[in-house]
């Protein structure tokens, strides 16, 4: 962002642009013609034509704030919204101003214009802090009695509603949701291994093992010991990836009902002990703080690296991209190395519940109509239409599914990036269809995908808890300190700045006089809360 007077005077622009927004819509009142059925949770629906459900009599226009980064910012010519306009009598107009870039600045000066349009669509903590201030309509009565699809959805997936809920236990937004289990998995190079006559470690000490055979045994083939045997293209998380080979949860999970962060536990020191080891011994990328988002096609690329931690499609299509560069390479998906108590787990799975959605302003004069509109999306139409776009434009019904066209599949952009042109793929309340992510994925990503689901590889997952107004300010006081501290004190150790011994008590103790036993309090309150709410 722009510094001094330019800073404050793009600020004072988009504060005007806000209080000019024309927040009241046609105020009609009405009742739809006819409501949708109930749509099955989790299906989208195989009819080829899509029929008329419309949530208003007659033509309305709704505006609406939907700004998430600088290329997320609602168009009123999108495809997609133009033929839910069609199918519903509901046309959105977007207000939020596109040449802004902080989602969550231009969040706030809206709400500060006092001049609210329609439908908001925003983060969580934003949506029910600005809730629970007056500006946003409860929808648990709206939905009960005028939105059928969302209903059936919410009562049949009470973990959505639970981990959406405001602090008062109120429903203010309606939630975007994902399905699958699997996002990321571990890679390594099978034709290393193969060249070198040893099977994918299975345990730590194998995995251990491995890394040593890859940069000892020449596993490229070039003569010299240049090998990275371990690389991530995260400079913050990469080293937490190897912590579960350790048999450490590294971030928030519950044990027989007790919250516990990973990095505050006793084993945390056993296994940061060993990672440093293994980085000193030249088997963790020298670089992982600081390479950044190019490791991949870096290391793999060059025909250096052998194992990382990453999602399971994007990975998977370097064997086609290099394999001109790299003849031969198998960079495949490979089981958890990390039998620790005889069971391997995966620690990350795709987030069901993204925080993310959208809402009725409690000065939207059509409210009934609104809440209609978004019950369309979870019919069996709306929802093809947000995870497909147009049919016979980006897709053709087969065989009763959206099979996406040629030109779709091979283009130059991901196939996520293109449909978000037309308005498809969006993060605002509704359900992703997992077939859509299906098609473009990897054979060899879909078999590693395949073999971590059967295998119920994945531990459980923290839940989406909401906190109480006093909690947020004591979280926003203590855990911003509390994690850099965190983050700091992993760096030292693994890069041999600090020793870990003797100075891991000195680290926990530190991280109790910031308050980290009172954050856990938080946290278990409100994981206790969100229990009562799921049941």
């Amino acid at each position: 962002m722009r510094q001094g007077k330019s800073r404050k005077a793009a600020l004072v622009a988009m504060l005007l642009v806000c209080a000019q927004i024309a927040a009241c819509s046609s105020d009609t009142g009405t009742e739809s013609q006819a409501e949708s059925k109930p749509a099955e949770a989790g299906k989208t629906g195989t009819g080829n034509a899509a029929s008329k459900s419309f949530a208003s009599e007659k033509p309305l226009e709704l505006t609406i704030h939907y700004h998430d980064g600088d290329i997320w910012v609602f168009k009123d010519d999108w495809p997609v919204f133009k033929k839910a306009a069609e199918l519903t009598n509901i046309k959105l107009h977007g207000v939020a101003p596109p040449s802004a870039t902080n989602s969550k600045e231009v969040f706030n000066m809206m709400l500060a214009s006092g001049k609210l349009p329609d439908i908001i669509a925003g983060q969580k903590l934003d949506l029910n802090k600005a809730a629970l201030d007056g500006a946003l309509e409860p929808l648990d009565d709206l939905i009960d009695k005028h939105a059928p699809n969302i209903k059936k959805f919410l009562q049949d997936n009470s973990w959505a509603k639970a981990g959406s809920i405001a602090s008062d236990g109120k429903l203010y937004y309606i939630p975007y949701m994902v399905e699958g289990e699997a996002s990321e998995g571990w890679y390594m190079r099978k034709d290393w291994l193969t060249k070198l006559g040893i099977p994918a470690p299975k345990t730590k000490d194998e995995f251990y093992e491995t890394l040593k055979a890859f940069r000892e045994k020449d596993a490229n083939g070039n003569g010299k010991k240049d090998e990275v045997p371990y690389f991530s293209r995260d400079n913050k998380e990469g080293i937490s990836d190897l912590l579960a080979v350790f048999g450490v949860r590294p971030d928030w999970h519950v044990v027989d009902g007790k919250v516990q962060y990973g990095k505050y536990l006793p084993e945390y020191k056993d296994a940061i002990l060993n990672i440093s080891k293994w980085y000193k011994e030249d088997l963790i990328d020298k670089e992982i703080y600081t390479r950044g988002p190019k490791s991949r096609e870096v290391l793999l690329g060059d025909n250096l690296g052998g194992t990382t931690h990453d999602w399971f499609p994007s990975t998977a299509t370097y064997n086609v991209t290099l394999k001109d560069k790299v003849p031969g390479i198998l960079f495949a998906p490979i089981a958890p190395p990390n039998a620790v108590n005889g069971k391997p787990w995966e620690e990350n799975s795709r987030t069901l519940l993204y925080p993310k959605g959208w809402s009725i302003a409690s000065s939207n004069k059509n409210k009934i109509e609104t809440i209609k509109y978004f019950d369309f999306w979870f019919t069996p139409e709306g929802r093809r239409l947000e995870n497909f776009a147009i049919e016979g434009a980006q897709y053709d019904v087969k065989d009763g599914k959206p099979i996406f066209k040629p030109e779709i599949l091979n283009g130059k952009d991901p196939v996520n990036v293109q449909l978000r042109a037309f308005g498809a793929q969006l993060e605002f309340g509704h359900q992703q269809d997992l077939f859509y992510e299906e098609q473009w994925t990897n054979p060899i990503a879909n078999e590693g995908i395949k073999m971590y689901i059967d295998n119920k590889y994945f531990a459980p997952q923290f839940p989406s808890v909401s906190f109480m107004p006093q909690e947020e300010k004591l979280l926003g006081e203590k855990w911003p300190a509390i994690d850099t501290f965190v983050r700091e004190m992993q760096q030292k150790w693994v890069l041999g700045a600090e020793q870990v011994e003797p100075n891991y008590v000195k680290y926990l103790a530190r991280l109790k006089e910031m308050g980290m036993d009172d954050v856990i309090k938080i946290y278990q309150a409100a994981y206790d809360r969100y229990q009562k709410s799921v049941k």
